[in-house]
């Protein structure tokens, strides 16, 4: 599991120390090509759209969230089952 963000990375050191320790790695997309790339670029807002993606073995997508909400529960949910039919 990786976290992308368009925040320079002194930001996400901040971020991290804030939260005590994060069970993945927080990357820096500075250059904002990864969420280009999958387009998921807010061009009005130069960020990023909150998003999540589930990306099996052979690189397919097989879940995408473009309107996670990090308080909803039911998001963690969805992304947790598609994690756990990857196991399978």
């Amino acid at each position: 599991m990786l976290a992308i963000s368009v925040d320079h990375i002194h930001a996400h050191r901040v971020f991290a120390a804030s939260m005590g320790t994060l069970p993945y790695p927080l990357l820096s997309d500075w250059h904002k090509q990864t969420v280009k790339k999958y387009k998921v670029f807010n061009e009005k807002g130069e960020t990023a759209v909150r998003s999540v993606f589930v990306i099996n073995k052979e690189g397919t997508i097989t879940y995408l969230n473009t309107t996670f909400k990090a308080d909803k529960q039911e998001d963690y949910e969805k992304v947790f089952q598609e994690l756990e039919k990857l196991k399978q």
